[in-house]
């Protein structure tokens, strides 16, 4: 019988470039349309390009309002990943790991501790290799019990302006990648089923960015000069 937690820490890590950023973007908004609370926080280096980031999302039953430096499930995209959040103590003894063998390679860990999923190759018999984020997003739906097509109406909404195939390949990838994430569910692999709460329609996701700048639309402000690379903008 698995463990029901309130509370479980998602972090996806890979080089900048490598579309985290709409892994995160797609998860929250499924996992909030299937009843969780979600907070996401971002990591940036500090350059314009290259280097190493990372996502967490905190998925839960109840309201969220910080990070946490836990980590129970990590999915990472390069061997470097690994190392950069292994440098700040962001990888604790219980922490899982999900990815491609090739991303472990020199690294020591407990084989319970890691579930390769071949996540270019799954893409590759979908059609293409650019959809190794959206087969990994499908395994951690899966691990969390997305709701039913919540993914595939965000997946064809997104992706419409690009044409049938490549709405299709995504949702295709996606369930490939989800169907992956059941039976680990299913087995002793994952030993935690996160608890669900009650939707509220009245509550939207939002980045902080985007709050700021509506709190100071609505308290009057009509202009803002800033430096167009900054986070802010």
């Amino acid at each position: 019988m698995k463990k029901e937690v309130n509370d479980v820490s998602i972090v996806l890590s890979g080089a900048a470039g490598q579309g985290i950023e709409t892994v995160a973007g797609f998860l929250a908004t499924v996992l909030k349309l299937s009843d969780y609370e979600v907070f996401v926080s971002r990591e940036f280096m500090s350059r314009i390009r290259g280097g190493t980031n990372s996502l967490q999302l905190r998925v839960s039953s109840k309201r969220l309002g910080a990070f946490t430096l836990r980590t129970d499930i990590f999915v990472p995209f390069t061997e470097d990943s690994i190392h950069h959040l292994a440098q700040y103590s962001r990888l604790q003894d219980h922490t899982m790991f999900i990815g491609e063998k090739q991303v472990f390679d020199g690294f020591e860990a407990s084989s319970k501790r890691v579930i390769y999923v071949p996540f270019s190759d799954i893409a590759s018999e979908v059609g293409n290799r650019i959809y190794v984020n959206t087969v990994a997003a499908g395994v951690v739906s899966g691990i969390l019990q997305v709701v039913g097509g919540v993914a595939e109406s965000y997946l064809t909404k997104r992706f419409f302006s690009k044409g049938e195939e490549v709405v299709n390949g995504n949702i295709e990838a996606f369930n490939r990648g989800k169907a992956i994430g059941d039976e680990l569910l299913k087995s002793d692999k994952i030993e935690f089923r996160v608890e669900k709460t009650v939707n509220d329609v009245d509550r939207f996701l939002i980045s902080g960015t985007e709050a700021v700048a509506l709190g100071a639309i609505a308290g009057g402000c009509n202009f803002i000069a800033s430096y167009p690379m900054s986070p802010s903008t």
